[in-house]
């Protein structure tokens, strides 16, 4: 992973308790493949509160593959 956004958006799905397989690019997103399935999130952050989503959606993400 090249850039610090990918390096934080990986960051957060292994803090919430997910498997990072592999990471897809196209567009204007980024796919992480986790064993829990695919948590897609945007290629470059649009505000402050990115983060906050992004933990949010793999915290639920997580709770839901049980």
């Amino acid at each position: 992973m090249a850039s610090k956004h990918l390096r934080d958006c990986a960051r957060l799905c292994r803090a919430a308790g997910l498997s990072v397989l592999g990471v897809e690019f196209g567009g204007k997103h980024v796919r992480f493949r986790c064993e829990e399935g695919v948590m897609i999130l945007p290629s470059t952050p649009s505000d402050r509160r990115w983060g906050r989503n992004a933990a949010a959606q793999a915290r639920r993400m997580k709770r839901d593959a049980g």
